[in-house]
C-alpha cells in the first residue's frame, strides 16, 4: 500500500518548460491529500517557489528543494545544508569571471542576485516567479549559503556544466537540471538525502513509497522507492534505474487512484 508519493518537478510534471500545474495535476493531487496520502514535491527549485506550484494545495504538501539542500515536512525546516561561505565565495568569483553566466545565490527564503545583464532578472522574477533580492554585491550577503547555481545564457550549458565539474567536482555536488541551470551543493547532498530526513521522521517503509524523476539528479530519490517511475523522455540511466516507465505521471496517478490501491 503506498503511503507517500514523491515527484521531481520540471521535466517530469512539468513539460516543455511548463511554469505551472495542469487542472488535471491539482485535481489528482488534492485527492491524494485527501485520502491521507502524503505528496513531496522535490525539485531543484526554491521553497516559495514550489508553495505558488501548488496553490491552495501548498500547506498541506512536504517538500524537498534546492535539489535537496533543506526539506520541509509539516511547514517546518526539518533538514538543512550549509555550503562552506569562503568556498562559496571562490566559486562565485568563478562563476562571475565567466563569459554568459550569472550566479544566483540561495538562501531559505530568497535568492540573491548582481545581475550582468537585466534578462536575468526578468527570466527570475517574471518566467519562473522565483522571490529574488537584487544585491550590489552578491559577496556581502549574511544568510546561509544554502545552494550556488550558475546560470548560463545561450547554448553553453553542456559545456560550461564539463568545465565546472573538473573544477569543482570534488567540492560540491553539481547538478545541471534543466536549460541554463547548473546548481551547486554540498558534496553528498542530494533529493535522497533529503528524502530520508522526511523517512526518519515519516517512518515510511520504502515499499509504500513511489516516486518519479527525469534527470540524474533524480536518482537518489528514485532508489527511496520500491515504486520508481521514470518518464518517457527521462536520461537513459533514469529509465534503466526505475522499476517502471511511464508517459506522464497524471496517467500513474489517476490508475492509481482508480485501482483501489490508495488508502
Amino acid at each position: 500500500m503506498i503511503r507517500l508519493i514523491a515527484s521531481d518537478m520540471d521535466g517530469t510534471i512539468l513539460k516543455n518548460g511548463a511554469q505551472s500545474l495542469s487542472p488535471r495535476m491539482h485535481a489528482l493531487l488534492a485527492e491524494l491529500i485527501e485520502r491521507g496520502i502524503i505528496f513531496v514535491a522535490a525539485s531543484g527549485r526554491q521553497y516559495a517557489n514550489l508553495k505558488r506550484l501548488l496553490g491552495p494545495l501548498a500547506d498541506r504538501a512536504d517538500y524537498i528543494c534546492e535539489n535537496g539542500a533543506f526539506a520541509v515536512h509539516n511547514g517546518r525546516i526539518i533538514y538543512k545544508a550549509v555550503l562552506d561561505r569562503a568556498l562559496g565565495q571562490e566559486l562565485m568569483r568563478d562563476i562571475w569571471a565567466r563569459e554568459g553566466c550569472e550566479i544566483q545565490l540561495s538562501g531559505i527564503d530568497t535568492a540573491y542576485i548582481q545581475a550582468k545583464d537585466p534578462s536575468y532578472t526578468h527570466h527570475l522574477r517574471y518566467v519562473l516567479k522565483n522571490d529574488i533580492t537584487e544585491v550590489d554585491d552578491i559577496f556581502s550577503t549574511t544568510e546561509d549559503y544554502i545552494k550556488i547555481s550558475a546560470f548560463v545564457h545561450g547554448d553553453k550549458t553542456q559545456e560550461r556544466f564539463r568545465e565546472f565539474q573538473e573544477r569543482w567536482g570534488s567540492q560540491f555536488t553539481l547538478a545541471c537540471t534543466c536549460d541554463h541551470w547548473i546548481d551547486f551543493i554540498p558534496p553528498g547532498i542530494n533529493k535522497g538525502h533529503a528524502m530520508h530526513a522526511l523517512l526518519d521522521i515519516l517512518k515510511i517503509p520504502r515499499e509504500e513509497i513511489m516516486a518519479f524523476g527525469d534527470n540524474y539528479n533524480d536518482l537518489e530519490l528514485l532508489q527511496c522507492a520500491a515504486e520508481s517511475y521514470a518518464v518517457s523522455d527521462g536520461k537513459p540511466e533514469v529509465i534503466a534505474a526505475c522499476r517502471h516507465t511511464c508517459c506522464s505521471v497524471e496517467d500513474v496517478l489517476e490508475e492509481f487512484l482508480r485501482s483501489g490501491q490508495a488508502l
